[in-house]
């Protein structure tokens, strides 16, 4: 017997709607889930919304997103340690019987099972009695900051300077989990939005802009050494390209450590890099990931229950989740200026 509910689906570029599709049958290990929040990812959604994914990724009509938390209703040995009625990051469900599933973690119910899941297995996780609902949609996002900032190889005795570039959910989680991990390190977040700079300030030991004025401010921070390491952020094909001038040179001798840039955003378009004679001097190390740390997510969800990471300056926007249609249309025209909108899924039924 297959199972209807009410979901957020893009129907096609530019439009989004709030109406029924078809869950995938129970299987022996589904959990069955009733969502209480979810997110829009102003990245990965948006761009979804706009047109901007390859066609070997998805197809319209679709189920987005990837930031939802809720409630068990039935138990399953997909998630042996939950039990009905604990609240769990629930996240990723990659099948639907009659559309398109783009992460598809916009559903209010949600069968959850090893047919289904994302990638790598993406489980449930637990949410400690302390972390608002609220805070555990938040939680995802700095699961993919978690795996880009220890890509870093951050020692707990660093002492250098961490540029972020972009001050959005992965970055402000950049940001803040670097300083868990070198607290001694100086974070520097680059943004070229006046809100999101405002926003960064609370999260950084100094915030600057992506630009000539703003290098200048870290030379001076640095005493002309610029960033030891760089983590890329915003998700703007044109950034990987330059961030050769904001890293420090050198790295030539055995004993020298060189630069290292992460690249953590999710780009719609091609990197292009600058000449190569500027990229050779830099001898830098170079990696990259877009991807959520599924491991991460019991680790993130500690660190909040600790107090280690701070959501307060967050500025969230919240919306029915029958209001998606207006939603994705409202964080589109607004772009930066919009920092996150939170679906509130409880009274759906």
């Amino acid at each position: 017997m297959s199972v209807k509910t009410f979901a957020t689906v893009i129907e096609r570029p530019g439009e989004a709607a709030f109406r029924k599709v078809t869950l995938t049958p129970k299987q022996s290990d589904t959990v069955v889930c009733r969502t209480l929040w979810s997110a829009i990812s102003t990245g990965t959604d948006m761009k979804t919304y706009h047109g901007m994914q390859h066609p070997e990724q998805c197809y319209y009509p679709l189920v987005p997103g990837y930031e939802n938390i809720g409630v068990i209703v039935e138990e399953g040995a997909y998630a042996p340690g939950l039990r009905k009625g604990d609240r769990a990051m629930i996240n990723e469900c990659r099948r639907y019987l009659d559309c398109c599933a783009a992460w598809g973690g916009g559903t209010a119910l949600v069968h959850k099972d090893s047919a289904n899941a994302g990638g790598a297995g993406d489980p449930l996780c637990r949410i400690p009695d302390n972390v608002s609902d609220t805070d555990a949609v938040l939680a995802y996002l700095f699961c993919v900051s978690l795996k880009g900032v220890e890509r870093l190889n951050l020692a707990a005795d660093f002492a250098g300077t961490i540029l972020v570039f972009g001050a959005g959910m992965n970055g402000i989680g950049a940001a803040q989990i670097s300083k868990i991990l070198a607290p001694r390190s100086t974070v520097v977040i680059a943004e070229i939005h006046p809100f999101r700079r405002e926003i960064a300030r609370h999260y950084a030991d100094f915030v600057i802009t992506p630009d000539d004025a703003g290098l200048a401010v870290l030379l001076d921070i640095t005493g002309g050494r610029k960033a030891d390491r760089i983590i890329e952020c915003s998700g703007n094909p044109a950034v990987p390209g330059i961030l050769h001038r904001y890293l420090k040179d050198g790295g030539w001798k055995d004993d020298d450590e060189p630069g290292h840039i992460h690249l953590n955003g999710d780009y719609p378009e091609k990197l292009l890099f600058d000449h190569y004679h500027r990229w050779f001097v830099k001898n830098a190390n170079l990696s990259m990931s877009c991807a959520m740390k599924w491991r991460g997510k019991e680790q993130i969800l500690r660190w909040m229950s600790e107090g280690k990471i701070d959501t307060s300056h967050l500025p969230c926007e919240i919306w029915p989740a029958g209001k998606a249609k207006e939603a994705f249309a409202h964080q589109s025209e607004q772009g930066a200026g919009c920092f996150k909108i939170l679906f509130d899924w409880r009274d759906v039924q």
